[in-house]
């Protein structure tokens, strides 16, 4: 299976109504595989593969991140302990079952 990543997505109560709908239908095997469908399709209907090969590629090499540009002002943690933080959960998340 390709590596996800996961991103927080507000839905209306009444959207999360309809898609509950189509998993239990069988459409889907969760409400998850649902909103990553709809997101597939919108992206493949604004975009050619032509161009989303060329965006992927470009985004390859593009310069590495600055982990500076990750902290705000306002964070109270340093960034050597917001590495091992993020590092924590990235392990984390590589061995906990996926939803």
């Amino acid at each position: 299976m390709d590596r996800t990543e996961k991103i927080i997505v507000r839905l209306t109560p009444d959207t999360i109504i309809l898609l509950q709908k189509l998993v239990d239908r069988g459409k889907y095997k969760s409400l998850s595989e649902g909103v990553a469908d709809a997101i597939r399709t919108m992206i493949e209907s604004e975009f050619t593969p032509q161009e989303m090969s060329a965006i992927q590629s470009e985004h390859i090499r593009e310069k590495p991140l600055d982990m500076e540009s990750l902290l705000t002002d306002g964070d109270k943690v340093p960034m050597d302990e917001a590495v091992r933080k993020a590092v924590r959960e990235y392990v984390r998340s590589r061995m906990e079952p996926e939803e």
